[in-house]
């Protein structure tokens, strides 16, 4: 079973110049598009994946009951083109809560580091919570 503070999965990851423009096209956002600097939310393209996993197979949560909470990066240093990432996924928090219209909610947080392959050195933290709500009662 996975807990809190247990790294759940890791992985590299390689910026890629179509990559990164592709991302900026889509999420309109002009000033990114010639640079080499990727957007603040290009992290969730090196860790979708990991993202659908979790919710689907390792934590086992019910999509249909199961929405975004929460997103937000903490930066160290620039994500370029080039850049090797070494992603680290870990469990932050996984705990019930009261619903305010009654019932349970599961609240998930994880937490992935950014590292640079090239120096170690941490290039970002991208923090995200997922919240699945009690089935229905029958």
């Amino acid at each position: 079973m996975i807990g809190p503070g247990d790294i759940i999965e890791e992985w590299d990851f390689t910026v890629e110049a179509g990559k990164l423009r592709e991302f900026a096209r889509a999420v309109r956002d002009v000033h990114w598009l010639d640079s080499d600097i990727a957007p603040p939310t290009f992290p969730v393209v090196a860790s979708a994946d990991f993202v659908e996993r979790l919710v689907t197979d390792l934590l086992a949560l019910d999509r249909a009951r199961t929405v975004h909470g929460e997103q937000h990066y903490d930066y160290f240093e620039p994500i370029r083109v080039g850049d090797r990432l070494r992603c680290t996924a870990r469990l932050a928090a996984d705990e019930l809560k009261a619903g305010r219209r009654g019932g349970k909610m599961r609240i998930v947080t994880t937490e992935v580091e950014f590292r640079s392959v090239a120096t170690g050195s941490l290039v970002c933290r991208e923090t995200m919570t997922s919240i699945e709500k009690a089935a229905a009662e029958t």
